[in-house]
């Protein structure tokens, strides 16, 4: 007996065994129920979220001669004939192969006929962002003035693409991305009729693989079952040309430390395990944008969408990871990931990125270097003339600094996570913040953020103040313009060890 993908055996029959979309599914449900039914609908939505299926689900629900509760019965001629296929009042068509003028006309040709065997006709057209702009005027004049036996269900994963005369004659449902959750749930409930031994680790590293698509979860496992019945992380890793997560976890913290050789030899090892290069930079740019998320207040594993136990792992890793250099580092591995997409060498892109990063000027906050220099008497001025300005409480620090960074949180999350560990001091009725590099470029230029620090100044001390930069002090106090003097009173001020030779 020839195999059966399991995407298609466990394809579900009614509303109750799609997984997720509960607006959509009990809004579909109310209307067969109530009778009231669209004659236009469009399902918008990424691959595998289960469009096509609702839409095969509400054909048989509407024209069901005993539905329940909105629900197909599944055990009447009608229900039985459309999901054999023997009827051919419902009809499906990909207008990614199917998308002239002329496919379209044949089906308008035969909607002024009733149907056959159902109460209603049914056209279900997957994809249908693809049709030629002839094929959509073709298709809008039947939508504005359709007949009442005709229901057309439109399915698109690229909504921008449908002409705006088509939607507004719609009724629009998304459907969203399913959790790792949800899809881990159901591949263990595949697993336990299939009689496969699944781990619940492997369940959730290929519902991460899938992206929230159903459909791409059950391909993956009927994939690693060429395996054998018994899957764990390390034949999904094998068989899929993925990375292990203690692996990218491993590269990511390399990289970071600016370990050069460990970063380059790692990456050497997952290469001669199959693994696919474009798909780990793709594989490390995700792992940074999680770095970046998991540092926003109240961060969740569901915004990361990633499981319980990889969440704490990526928030352990991201708040001993300086915010700039995760910023520096996503933004690199996307232009890499896109220069691979053009054509280029995945390895040496790769490899380029990696010494780069590992070569940045940015310093992570766990892995500060000693600088070391020979011009002690300049350096030791400059220091010391800041320090008798603070202690002569010309230059005091702020004492509502954190009261401040606290109010900015209610008002504004992603400048609040820049602001996080800052520190600020007042001179002459201004107040100069002491941050990284990325929270000065964003306070230079954007005005907005720079009017909220100082609304949340004035709310924390009752008193308004001007803004400025900590580097503002030292060049206002400090002796002559020395730019590796700055360099390193920079990295001093930043937290940076800074050990002076003579």
């Amino acid at each position: 007996m020839a195999h059966i993908a399991l995407y298609r055996k466990y394809r579900p029959k009614t509303f109750s065994e799609v997984i997720g979309q509960k607006v959509v599914k009990e809004s579909l449900r109310n209307q067969v129920s109530s009778g009231k039914i669209g004659h236009a609908f469009l399902f918008t939505g990424t691959r595998g979220t289960g469009k096509t299926s609702c839409a095969k689900i509400f054909a048989k629900a509407i024209n069901c001669q005993h539905n329940i509760n909105g629900e197909p019965c599944l055990q009447c001629d009608v229900c039985k004939g459309i999901e054999n296929e023997s009827i051919y009042d419902v009809t499906e068509m990909d207008a990614a192969s199917n998308n002239s003028v002329e496919d379209i006309r044949d089906i308008l040709s035969e909607v002024m006929y009733l149907p056959v065997m159902a109460k209603y006709k049914v056209y279900i057209i997957d994809e249908v962002h693809m049709l030629s702009t002839a094929a959509f005027n073709a298709l809008l004049k039947t939508l504005e003035e359709p007949p009442a036996h005709v229901v057309f269900i439109l399915a698109t994963t690229e909504l921008h693409k449908v002409p705006a005369t088509i939607v507004s004659r719609c009724q629009r449902y998304d459907f969203n991305r399913l959790s790792i959750e949800e899809i881990g749930e159901a591949l263990m409930y595949i697993a336990d009729c299939e009689d496969i031994q699944l781990s619940l680790s492997a369940a959730r590293t290929i519902a991460s693989l899938a992206d929230g698509a159903m459909r791409d979860a059950a391909s993956i496992l009927d994939t690693c079952l060429s395996r054998g019945n018994v899957i764990d992380d390390n034949i999904v890793a094998d068989v899929v040309g993925v990375s292990k997560q203690e692996e990218i976890l491993n590269l990511a913290s390399y990289i970071i430390s600016k370990d050069l050789t460990s970063a380059l030899q790692e990456i050497l090892l997952l290469e001669q395990k199959s693994v696919d290069i474009k798909r780990l930079c793709e594989e490390l740019m995700t792992h940074f944008r999680n770095l970046l998320l998991a540092n926003l207040p109240k961060s969740t594993y569901q915004l990361l969408n990633v499981s319980e136990e990889r969440f704490d792992a990526i928030k352990k890793q991201a708040e001993t990871t300086n915010y700039a250099f995760i910023q520096t580092a996503l933004k690199a591995f996307a232009d890499a990931f896109e220069s691979i997409a053009k054509g280029q060498n995945p390895k040496i892109a790769l490899d380029i990125v990696i010494y780069t990063l590992c070569n940045t000027q940015i310093v992570p906050v766990d892995v500060a270097p000693v600088v070391q220099t020979s011009r002690q008497p300049q350096v030791a001025k400059q220091t010391t003339q800041i320090q008798q300005l603070e202690e002569q409480e010309q230059l005091i620090p702020f004492a509502q600094w954190f009261d401040v960074i606290d109010i900015v949180g209610t008002i504004e999350k992603p400048l609040y996570s820049l602001m996080k560990g800052s520190h600020a001091y007042l001179y002459n009725n201004i107040v100069y913040i002491d941050g990284h590099e990325a929270l000065n470029n964003y306070l230079r230029n954007n005005k907005e953020a720079g009017a909220i620090v100082k609304t949340a100044i004035e709310k924390a001390c009752g008193k308004r103040h001007n803004i400025g930069g900590y580097k503002n002090i030292a060049d206002k106090f400090g002796p002559s313009k020395n730019d590796e003097l700055d360099d390193i009173l920079s990295l001093r001020n930043s937290g940076v060890e800074v050990t002076i030779k003579d």
